[in-house]
């Protein structure tokens, strides 16, 4: 994947001068790339999540590159400009089975308990409350998931 990851950077300068800011941007981002690429893998991603998360924090380098040429191709100084790799957005691991198995029997349990309080208290105006306590549990069923799945 490592050749696969610098491949794709090739691709993205073939058309940039070759000149030595566009070099060491075009190191720079391959390093950054790949420093993501290994923290995804060390995190327990498989190699095809890990390639594509740390290949989609690259983004549009285009402009970038314009700024190391001008129109006539001729290299022009300029400032330092950091580059940096965007994370994607809320990267979710999906659920394990005995996650979805668990909040299907709470949300099971959450209509029961609300139809049972409901039906012998009359009082259907109060009983949907029954449903924010349902939501609360939720959360914490996810933190507990959450917090055993973190230290595997």
């Amino acid at each position: 994947m490592r050749d696969k990851i610098e491949a794709y950077i090739n691709e993205l300068f073939k058309t940039a001068p070759d000149n030595p800011q566009t070099r060491e941007l075009k190191e720079e981002i391959l390093g950054n790339t790949l420093d993501k690429y290994e923290e995804q893998l060390s995190s327990g991603r498989d190699e095809a999540t890990a390639y594509k998360t740390a290949v989609s924090g690259i983004g549009d380098v285009d402009e970038l590159i314009k700024e190391y040429s001008g129109d006539s191709g001729e290299i022009v100084e300029v400032k330092s400009t950091p580059v940096a790799v965007v994370e994607p957005e809320s990267e979710k691991k999906p659920k394990s089975s005995l996650h979805k198995i668990v909040t299907l029997i709470m949300w099971c349990l959450i209509f029961i308990i609300y139809l049972v309080i409901s039906f012998t208290t009359g009082a259907w105006m109060f009983t949907w409350v029954t449903f924010l306590i349902g939501f609360a549990i939720k959360f914490v069923i996810d933190g507990i998931f959450e917090i055993h799945n973190s230290k595997q």
